[in-house]
């Protein structure tokens, strides 16, 4: 007894020729194996009995062992052979029903076609002058697949006249654009050959070309054709030109640009009215090379809304079981939806219930659920997931975080428009009827939901698949294309509440290159109370950009740094400019009442934010107080996390310098000839009781005519000199410092450049607001004329109580200071009343125990006695040493002696008799001796 189960169309997965000989066959023998295999047992010779045993996918259940009768043999064999019909993904025509709108269905001008008495399809378009008629039918199969098909043209085909098969189309529509391949039969000559292409859009390849083939009807053709392809896409085309199945190859070609189907079917064009019936079609195969035997898998579960599920499987699916709401249960006593939906993808289904979800964890448990192979999902497939209540949104809750509106430059980037919207909350966030517009077009959001955190990619449609990679991204059918300068752009949700708004401009880049194309904007923090250009910045993300994920400019505002005040300057009596440590929201920075300054300066009038906003210039009516200590207070001022500016560090003392006169600035030192490599410099010095600001000072020199000329400031800044302190002006002070001791390295202005000195003769003038303040008139001459090279040898004041033009009160700086002393005292300058050599310590041991190693000899003498020779005898009177020979000295100084004698040896321990002979160029002299003991330890 065969006993019949529930229909349950499965896929046949092997059907091997049964009954090739069925004489002598009495009975078929059959046992259940499952649910819907069973096992069959045929004898294949009765004389010499054996058997063929044969495993078969049914399309419905067996429950018990059966025996067949000879008289049922025919029944069973003809199911067994309609199981190969019914395979999911394959199509089987032979039109032998008489029929083409079913099993399998064909669409498109089905009133130019008919299925004729001897059950071909034939085509019976219209007597035109030309026209182009075409049929499809539904084909997955693309890869692992054959096509087989009979065509016979009752005509001689020309390149009007012809017809294409269609073996992969993604359009139902075969006469408009598509992607896909297609089999031509038809060119212009006796014979024609059997051609494969690919089609782009409109645009078509041939990457077949088989060879010409001589027909036996000058004007008839009649073939059967066959096409593979394997999974890498590798094609072979072959083809029997007596309708046979004796099949030669006509070319092979691997070709992957299209790697998927939907259909398949034929393209008959004709330009003449006569051939409007003569295309003939049979014998259809399209069937899997390798078998799929790969159950469907859940892939994820999304919730669209309170009622609503989108289930995502791993692969297309049969839609009579997808749609079966009673395939799935939900958990917590929700069980079966009452409706399921297919979408336009084929692998995505939503489900819907009838009373709406709380808040939890759920688990749906699916089964009985095909692929459309036949494959079933596994028994009690179960997925979980989590559903939140509907979120009450707020203003900033989603942004717009990143926006990408000049593509072009970026080498990595993808090169498309692009916004980037953000979900800045911890909750799922609905976006149903939600808009999204600039000022000319508007997006309306379907159906969908934003997970806490998400980022997600606005882009046009054509351009989705793109960035998909990048995260989650939405395609725009009409796409609010972005301006380069300036746009604005809107998000509301759906009662029409703006959620965020952005009126960008290409300032706000910050940067000229990034402004020019090739890098997006980011915004730098949704939390910030800034908005606009403070909040905003190109990219420096190396890529150009960051869609999908966190901006490279993203900063937390609210972290643990507090603002603070870390600079005051005075830019004028009525102007002071300050500098914050970080960016400052502009609304309290620009507030007069948040800044006051002592000595009855008060509130400044009004304040400028400078663009970078962490610096403001404030502009106060009344003049600051010279001379004296201001004091600036800010209060109230936060930053973009609005956290206000630390008490500790709100506070800042300026001090604005009482006006240069004539003579508080002088001209203390000049090296207008310096060393080959070497720089001119000039020293001031401050010759009053108070600082004094170097901003307010000028430099210049005179032209040939002597009118003063090369007027340069010395700072654009406030630069404070102190009483009685010397200062180095120079456009290079590391050359300064690498040619001469320094002593004060801070005492320095470098300009950008300072007027031009000679080197025989020149003026060095000082000025303040026009006033002459110390003029310098100098001559190589003034140089001690024993100095055989000048070259880097600078003039020297001795005075600063006499005219800076005094005969003799500039000297060559000394030899023993190295020829220079820039930023301190002047090696020629006048010491007091007292001339004198002596010894600091009588006794020294040059032994390297750091103690006493030196010998130290102080000296003080007139200016008029500018050389000095320094002798070292014994007590016996023998010369030991030589520690200066005519050089030229400054009117104080010091001198050292290590014990080495002038051959680099230890001296003897002993008494050293030490000779100072001063002298001027007027043959004065005078001598000075001291005695020394050079002491060392008794063994």
């Amino acid at each position: 007894m065969l006993t019949i189960g529930n229909f349950l169309p499965l896929k046949v997965i092997s059907l091997p020729t049964l009954f090739s000989d069925a004489t002598g066959i009495n009975s078929v023998k059959g046992k259940f194996l499952s649910s819907n295999t069973f096992n069959i047992t045929v004898p294949t010779n009765p004389v010499a009995p054996t058997t063929a045993t044969f495993i078969l996918n049914f399309n419905y259940y067996i429950y018990e062992t059966f025996d067949i009768s000879p008289n049922m043999k025919k029944i069973l064999l003809i199911s067994l052979l309609l199981l190969c019909k019914i395979a999911f993904s394959q199509v089987t025509e032979s039109f032998s029903d008489g029929d083409f709108s079913q099993d399998p269905t064909w669409k498109g001008n089905v009133n130019d076609f008919q299925v004729n008495a001897q059950k071909q399809l034939q085509s019976k378009g219209q007597r035109l002058s030309s026209q182009t008629i075409a049929l499809s039918t539904t084909n997955r199969l693309s890869l692992n697949a054959s096509w087989e098909f009979l065509v016979q043209l009752n005509f001689n085909p020309t390149s009007t006249n012809f017809v294409r098969i269609y073996l992969i189309a993604d359009k139902e529509d075969l006469k408009g654009s598509l992607n896909g391949y297609y089999v031509q039969v038809g060119e212009t000559g006796a014979t024609d050959g059997f051609h494969l292409y690919r089609q782009s859009g409109t645009s078509t390849s041939r990457i077949i070309t088989g060879p010409q083939k001589k027909r036996s009807k000058a004007g008839n053709v009649y073939a059967k054709v066959k096409v593979t392809r394997d999974a890498s896409g590798k094609w072979e085309l072959f083809t029997d030109i007596a309708g046979g199945n004796n099949f030669n190859m006509e070319g092979s070609v691997t070709d992957a640009t299209f790697r998927a189907s939907v259909f398949a079917g034929i393209f008959c064009k004709y330009s003449t009215a006569s051939r409007c019936n003569q295309y003939f079609f049979d014998d259809f195969i399209i069937k899997d090379l390798i078998p799929d035997t790969t159950p469907p898998i859940l892939k994820s579960i999304s919730v669209i809304n309170s009622k609503t599920l989108e289930v995502t499987f791993s692969e297309p699916l049969d839609s009579n079981t997808a749609i079966s709401t009673a395939n799935y249960v939900l958990s917590n006593s929700y069980g079966n939806p009452y409706k399921v939906t297919s979408t336009t993808q084929k692998n995505v289904y939503r489900l819907t219930f009838l009373k709406e979800f709380e808040s939890g964890l759920y688990n749906l448990n699916l089964n009985n659920i095909r692929d459309i192979k036949g494959n079933v999902i596994a028994a009690n497939s179960s997925m979980e997931f989590t559903y939140i209540k509907t979120y009450a949104i707020k203003y900033g809750d989603i942004v717009i975080n990143e926006i990408f509106a000049n593509p072009g430059g970026s080498a990595t980037l993808l090169q498309k428009e692009y916004v980037e919207i953000w979900n800045t909350t911890n909750e799922y966030i609905l976006t149903q009827g939600w808009k999204y517009a600039d000022q000319t077009s508007t997006f309306t959001f379907p159906v969908d939901t934003i997970k806490p955190n998400q980022y997600i990619i606005l882009t046009a449609k054509a351009d989705e698949a793109l960035f998909k990679p990048y995260g989650k991204t939405i395609g725009l059918a009409t796409w609010p294309s972005l301006n380069n300068d300036k746009d604005i752009l809107t998000l509301s949700d759906n009662s029409g509440k703006i959620i965020d708004k952005v009126a960008y401009s290409d300032m706000w880049y910050k940067d000229e290159v990034k402004r020019r194309g090739g890098f997006s904007l980011e915004l730098i923090d949704p939390k910030n109370i800034c908005t606009g250009i403070q909040n905003w910045i190109g990219s420096s993300d190396v890529s150009g950009g960051t869609p999908g994920k966190q901006n490279a400019a993203y900063k937390n505002q609210l972290s643990a740094e507090v603002l603070k005040l870390i600079n005051a300057i005075i830019i004028d009596s009525v102007t002071v400019q300050v500098e914050f440590s970080k960016v400052v929201d502009s609304l309290s920075a620009v507030d007069v009442s948040n800044y006051s300054i002592n000595n009855g300066s008060g509130n400044p009038k009004s304040i400028t934010i400078h663009p970078d906003y962490t610096t403001v210039t404030l502009h106060f009516l009344t003049n600051l107080f010279r001379g004296v200590e201001n004091r600036l207070t800010i209060t109230n001022v936060t930053d973009c996390a609005g956290k206000v500016i630390s008490a500790a560090a709100n506070t800042a003392n300026l001090f604005m310098a009482k006006k240069i006169e004539r003579n508080d600035i002088l001209v203390s030192e000049v090296l207008f000839n310096p060393k080959p490599g070497g720089v001119d410099f000039v020293e001031v010095f401050n010759h009053t009781n108070q600082p004094l600001d170097l901003k307010d000072l000028q430099i210049a020199n005179v032209d040939s005519n002597g009118v003063i000329s090369n007027v340069k400031s010395v700072s654009n800044k406030n630069v404070l000199i102190n009483p009685n302190t010397y200062w180095v002006l120079s456009t290079n002070m590391a050359n300064v410092k690498l040619n001469y001791f320094v002593q004060n390295p801070d005492n320095f202005v470098q300009l950008g450049s300072i007027p031009a000195y000679n080197n025989d003769k020149g003026s060095v003038i000082l000025l303040s607001n026009h006033l002459i303040i110390d003029r310098l008139d100098y001559d190589a001459k003034t140089h001690h004329p024993l100095i055989q090279n000048n070259d880097g040898v600078s003039l020297e004041r001795v005075s600063f109580d006499v005219a800076t033009n005094e005969p003799g009160n500039f000297k060559s700086a000394a030899a023993t200071v190295g020829f220079a002393t820039p930023t301190y005292k002047n090696s020629q300058e006048l010491g007091g009343d007292e001339n004198y050599v002596r010894l600091l310590s009588k006794i020294f041991s040059p032994d390297g125990d750091s103690f006493e190693d030196l010998v130290t000899l102080e000296y003080q003498v007139s200016s008029n006695a500018s050389l000095a020779t320094v002798n070292i005898y014994t007590d016996k009177g023998r010369l030991v040493k030589k520690l200066l020979k005519n050089q030229t000295i400054g009117t104080n100084g010091i001198l050292t002696w290590d014990g080495l004698n002038d051959n680099g040896q230890k001296a003897a321990i002993g008494i050293y008799i030490m000779l100072f002979d001063v002298f001027d160029l007027k043959g004065n002299t005078k001598r000075y001796k001291n005695t020394c003991v050079l002491a060392g330890k008794l063994n």
